[in-house]
């Protein structure tokens, strides 16, 4: 007895090392990539937008991407729009002062780095919760070692925030399933519907997620859920609101379906190319004439589309059952820099210390069983196998998070797949992939004592 409290003691003190490791592992890297990177123009493509709208917001009070205002302070109020959603701008607003300079990307990337730190904190504790300690801080390595969770940093992109309220609104939405006490799992609930809004108002690729789970509700397994699913549906739509009464009030519709139309034309394009051009790679809407016409309406969209099917039944059918998702968790960005980066940099620890060098070959060579790993293990999840070597309360909170990933992959598949739009899904790959690992193992052994129980009984 002695010598197993012992040896419980010894392991609960390891975990508790290897947890302070892996957390000052990740802040490390974060920080350092944060203080070491230099990107060139930072200010350019998708950050020229949300700058913008940070500088209409606080000079003019007008939400609008017109980036003639910026640093011109006798300029004039721009027209309001609605073509991104205001939650990065607003971010980026509070951290703006009296000019869009170096100082201002310099405060950016450090609240970004400390956002990335959070994401790892909220994945550690998700994939510990569900999938055990040392499962769990296995996940939470993977998460901290990941190249990609730290070279978004010095980006003025949304995978870093989208990211991490990605992390907690699954948090929470994992305590509401999990929480003995029906008041607390109201209470979750309802923080997950607020966080999976704040997600959306910073991205809009899960708009429809909470929808889904009010259609879920006809399926009889979910409907004893139907507390915690109308509890965080009103709250997800509560705090939507506020966005959608301004769009009415300020340009007439709910949302700009302009960026949506966009995204779906854009991925019509066979392995991201246009005419299999390797030229075009990242950016085939770019050379295509009629692209510009093409997403002007949704009819124009599926038009076009039906047309690229018609034409090359067999190329279309393979980009959308698999070449979408191959692109969509790819490693090396097809549209980017230098392996890894969206945009190029001047410098960067990634590119030059040999620690971080020697973590992107690891993660390299991990990476792709990972992401197969990842995908198996959304649909094992729902074998009724789990059930029986995962406790309810955990199975249930995986077949969640598998849910989640499914519907985000469908996005993408449907939609552009961008490789960097899977940067804030890939904690989640990697809890599902540990999880995998570790549904092989249970599953073995289970099979292993089933014989030996048989014996016994007979």
């Amino acid at each position: 007895m002695h010598l197993v409290a012992r040896a419980t003691s010894l392991q609960g003190a390891l975990q508790i090392i290897c947890l302070v490791f892996i957390l000052f592992l990740g802040l490390f890297l974060r920080l350092a990539t944060a203080d070491g990177t230099v990107v060139d123009h930072p200010v350019r493509n998708d950050g020229k937008d949300y700058i913008a709208y940070a500088w209409n917001l606080k000079s003019f009070d007008v939400y609008s991407k017109d980036f003639n205002a910026v640093n011109q302070l006798d300029a004039a109020a721009p027209l309001p729009d609605a073509y991104r959603p205001p939650g990065y701008p607003l971010m980026l607003r509070a951290l703006l002062r009296d000019r869009v300079d170096p100082d201002f990307w310099m405060r950016t990337v450090q609240v970004q780095a400390w956002i990335a730190v959070l994401t790892l904190v909220c994945s550690l504790w998700l994939a510990i919760a569900l999938l055990g300690t040392w499962a769990g801080l296995l996940t939470g390595l993977l998460v901290a070692i990941s190249p990609h969770q730290s070279i978004y940093v010095p980006y003025f992109l949304t995978e870093t925030l989208y990211g991490a309220l990605l992390v907690v609104a699954l948090g929470f939405s994992v305590l509401s399933l999990k929480m003995v006490s029906w008041k607390w799992r109201r209470v979750c609930a309802g923080i997950a519907g607020v966080f999976f809004a704040a997600m959306c108002l910073v991205r809009p690729t899960l708009n429809q997620w909470v929808p889904l789970l009010l259609l879920l509700l006809l399926v009889p397994r979910v409907r004893r859920f139907h507390r915690e699913i109308l509890i965080c549906s009103l709250a997800f739509f509560l705090a939507m609101a506020p966005w959608w009464m301004r769009n009415v009030n300020s340009t007439h519709e709910i949302s700009d379906a302009g960026q949506m139309k966009a995204t779906v034309q854009q991925g019509t394009y066979p392995d991201l190319m246009y005419k299999a051009d390797p030229a075009t790679l990242g950016y085939p809407y770019a050379y295509d004439p009629a692209s510009a016409e093409a997403a002007s309406s949704w009819a124009n969209v599926f038009s076009d589309l039906q047309a690229k099917f018609a034409s090359e039944p067999l190329t279309m059918l393979r980009w959308y059952a698999v070449g979408k998702t191959a692109y969509f968790f790819h490693w090396s960005p097809p549209d980017g820099w230098h392996d890894m980066f969206t945009y190029p940099v001047w410098r960067s620890p990634w590119l030059t210390n040999p620690l971080f060098i020697f973590i992107t070959v690891v993660m390299r060579a991990l990476y792709v069983p990972l992401i197969v790993c990842g995908l198996l293990g959304t649909f094992a999840v729902f074998f009724p196998r789990t059930s029986v070597i995962f406790s309810a309360r955990d199975t249930d909170g995986l077949r969640f998070l598998a849910l989640l990933h499914i519907f985000a992959i469908g996005v993408h598949v449907v939609g552009a797949p961008f490789a960097r739009y899977s940067v804030p899904f890939r904690p989640l790959t990697f809890l599902l992939a540990i999880f995998f690992l570790l549904w092989l193992i249970r599953s073995y052994r289970a099979m292993k004592q089933a014989p030996s129980v048989i014996a016994n009984r007979e």
